[in-house]
């Protein structure tokens, strides 16, 4: 009877030292030995639970996006916000993981880099919620008449991807330049710029 609560708790304990040394040291710095040895496992126990280092690595990715239920969190916003406050939320979310989940950011800067095997994986469970969400949102606007006739799903890539290097490249704008930039200064400078841009304008 004890020897599912086991199983199960070895996995999860897995997981979640794999997430620390994949954010630590990426995919390709971190050995399944590595793994291991922080487990008290051996290599063979780990791949009881994983086919491959991919396949941990990827629940790694799947396993921290799940936990922040982004799908759910961007559903509750409010559809009445403006197009600038609309954008607002969904920046604040993404720089919010600084704060809340830092070995995300890390988990995503590593991702970058080449050769990264859940890149596709980051895209698909991380960005891409955001990225449908303002495509949705851009497109009912400018059904609507709000917004100037863009391109939704591109432009809603790009808003994204420029956010999440914000989120990513903060701490370093800071050691190279001796700022104090912090993530209200990006929004603040920013959200009104893009949101101007997609705004529809009465002719004068």
């Amino acid at each position: 009877m004890s020897a599912a609560p086991k199983v199960t708790n070895r996995k999860a304990l897995i997981l979640s030292e794999a997430t620390h040394l994949f954010a630590a040291n990426g995919f390709n710095g971190t050995p399944v030995r590595i793994i291991a040895r922080q487990c008290g496992v051996t290599e063979a126990a780990i791949y009881r639970h994983y086919d491959s280092k991919e396949h941990l690595y990827e629940e790694v990715i799947r396993n921290k996006a799940a936990q922040h239920d982004i799908d759910g969190q961007l559903a509750a916003q409010g559809q009445d916000a403006g197009v600038e406050e609309m954008l607002t939320q969904v920046a604040e979310y993404i720089l919010s993981f600084a704060k809340t989940d830092p070995e995300l950011l890390q988990l995503m800067a590593n991702s970058t880099r080449g050769n990264d095997p859940a890149a596709a994986v980051l895209f698909q469970e991380v960005r891409l919620p955001f990225i449908r969400f303002i495509q949705a949102e851009l497109t009912r606007r400018i059904d609507a008449g709000q917004v100037r006739p863009v391109d939704p799903f591109i432009t809603a890539r790009c808003f994204v991807g420029m956010v999440m290097d914000c989120a990513m490249s903060i701490g370093v704008w800071q050691m190279l330049n001796e700022t104090t930039i912090k993530s209200r200064d990006v929004i603040c400078n920013n959200m009104p710029i893009f949101a101007r841009g997609l705004e529809m304008r009465p002719v004068s």
